[in-house]
């Protein structure tokens, strides 16, 4: 597959209809651009989204590098060099501290369409990377070892931060005897937790 699509929003634009927060882009130069909250994808094979105006039918491009940040419902998206990379990549950003912001992405396997690789980022204020975690969503054994990782580190980090303690942890019932798969739901749902 040589380019991919975000999962997009698609558990968000059907949950949250009846509370519909206001969406928009804020460009590099600081510009702030009302957006469609019913039409918004991502193309991160060519590093750049698509999206419509409030008012209009016309589909629009933009190239992450004009891109500071969206928020679409309740969820953001932003733009990141990660220290010592010069690559410009999109993530769902899912919470942000003081100290901290929980980065993440994921992508369907090029050989097995149903299988998702999943990647989240912790990095510090200046942008640096303090822990990170790759896995996958198959159903056995070393996979769900891997998965049983995230609530700790997420846990360890964002300790300060109630409310992302209270949303990781209802994905965290019953997870083992479930290979922990449950937490995926976590991350299908990327919702934004401001903690700052």
């Amino acid at each position: 597959m040589n380019k991919f699509y975000f999962f997009l929003l698609f558990f968000s634009f059907t949950c949250f209809s009846a509370e519909i927060p206001n969406s928009f882009i804020v460009n590099k130069d600081g510009e702030q651009i009302s957006i469609n909250s019913n039409f918004f994808r991502i193309d991160n094979a060519e590093k750049c989204i698509y999206y419509k105006l409030a008012n209009s039918p016309a589909e629009i491009k933009m190239n992450f590098n004009d891109l500071d940040y969206v928020m679409i419902r309740k969820n953001k998206f932003k733009t990141f060099k990660l220290a010592n990379t010069k690559e410009l990549k999109g993530f769902f950003v899912l919470s942000e501290t003081v100290s901290n912001s929980l980065l993440f992405s994921s992508i369907s396997s090029e050989e097995e369409e149903s299988v998702v690789n999943y990647e989240f980022y912790i990095i510090d204020k200046s942008g640096s990377i303090v822990e990170s975690h790759v896995f996958d969503n198959l159903k056995r054994s070393k996979s769900a070892s891997i998965r049983s990782d995230i609530f700790g580190k997420i846990r360890f980090f964002f300790h300060d931060c109630p409310q992302l303690i209270k949303r990781i942890s209802s994905f965290d019932v019953n997870s083992v005897e479930n290979f922990n798969l449950d937490i995926l739901g976590f991350f299908d749902e990327p919702i934004y937790i401001n903690c700052l």
